[in-house]
């Protein structure tokens, strides 16, 4: 059977709030060595770690990340307290840029970055991605931009050297006839084929998302190793790698 490669679902997701420092921090201690994280805008065009439309489930705000420039962002705290009740009642919002510090202070870390559609619809292509790109120079090697929104990615593919990764619900949704192809295919683990035949792609397969073993092992059987969890300290200690520092 194939050693999985877990990515860690916005951070260790399962015990930690989300997209925040203290749930990736916690991935990479727990032996991950890919995390996969959500950006937005702030009103006034700063990017910050958060995946939902509104701020209810996890800040227990009204609005959107873009009703509130990022100093108000700031005053929130990021607690999801139908999970963790008021575990973390202090933890803040990060911000992109101190993910990325992050980052340079662990090159063995690996992320991709998923561009919201939210972002795009209310920023447009151009402006995000004059906001976004200059941050990660230097970075190339170390992440790659994924979104459900294709015509993005097309641009970064067609103008930087940044692998990037469509994101599909359903299988059904990819286009492996297009006119480019990207490195990556994220891929709802209730929208892949039965049929192993219809996997047939140039990209490599990634499967959102997975948080137990028996799916896991289904997954592999079928030849698909890239795993994306919430509980990755878990899949990790289910799936042990004898060459894993």
């Amino acid at each position: 059977m194939l050693q999985p490669i877990f990515i860690a679902h916005r951070g260790y997701a399962a015990a930690y709030p989300e997209n925040t420092l203290i749930a990736l921090d916690a991935a990479r201690k727990a032996g991950a060595e890919f995390v996969e994280v959500d950006i937005q805008l702030s009103a006034d065009q700063v990017p910050v770690l958060f995946h939902d439309r509104d701020l209810q489930r996890l800040c227990q705000q009204t609005g959107t990340i873009h009703d509130y420039t990022f100093a108000q962002l700031e005053e929130f705290n990021v607690t999801d307290v139908e999970k963790f009740s008021d575990q973390y009642a202090n933890n803040k919002i990060t911000s992109l840029q101190i993910f990325i510090n992050y980052l340079k202070e662990h090159p063995e870390l690996n992320a991709f970055i998923e561009l919201k559609r939210s972002m795009i619809e209310k920023f447009g292509e151009e402006r995000v991605l004059k906001i976004l790109l200059p941050l990660f120079d230097g970075m190339k090697e170390q992440i790659s931009f994924i979104s459900y929104n294709q015509t993005i990615l097309k641009t970064i593919h067609n103008s930087s050297e940044y692998k990037v990764g469509i994101v599909v619900d359903e299988w059904s949704e990819y286009n492996k006839d297009a006119d480019w192809h990207s490195e990556w295919l994220f891929c709802s683990a209730s929208g892949l084929p039965e049929d192993n035949a219809e996997l047939e792609t140039k990209s490599q397969i990634a499967i959102f998302e997975v948080g137990n073993i028996g799916l896991a092992k289904h997954l592999l059987a079928k030849g698909i190793y890239h795993l994306e969890t919430f509980r990755i300290k878990e899949m990790l200690q289910a799936f042990p790698d004898e060459n894993r520092n």
